[in-house]
């Protein structure tokens, strides 16, 4: 992973490469092409995508909402239906590939103004 902004780009497949998210949020359809280029055939590729969102849209209750949390809660469906519209489009336009785990986090992610919060914990 190379977190734009805080690491260098990744040396991958003679490219430069930033963290994904950085550009596309799930860009399943660059892996899968990589593999055709390389002669594989649909039926043997086999998938496994990490999300940094959850893979299910929170219910709130929505009734005193005011500005602020609607637009807050906004970008989290926003964010989510972005999320899943890259996975979904995917599994339509790649039928045959085994789409085997799709793994994303039950809970919020933390965050900081440091990358990753990263610490010795």
């Amino acid at each position: 992973m190379s977190f734009a902004g805080f690491f260098e780009p990744a040396p991958v497949f003679g490219s430069q490469f930033f963290d994904g998210s950085a550009v596309f949020d799930v860009d399943i359809f660059s892996a899968i092409n990589r593999c055709s280029d390389l002669g594989f055939e649909n039926e043997n590729v086999v998938v496994d995508v990490i999300l940094t969102s959850s893979a299910n849209l929170k219910e709130v209750d929505a009734e005193n909402y005011k500005s602020i949390n609607m637009l807050f809660r906004y970008l989290a469906v926003s964010s989510f239906y972005s999320t899943m519209d890259g996975l979904l489009r995917a599994k339509f336009a790649y039928p045959a590939v085994d789409f085997r785990y799709i793994v994303a986090p039950t809970a919020d992610i933390p965050s900081s103004m440091f990358p990753l919060n990263l610490n010795e914990r």
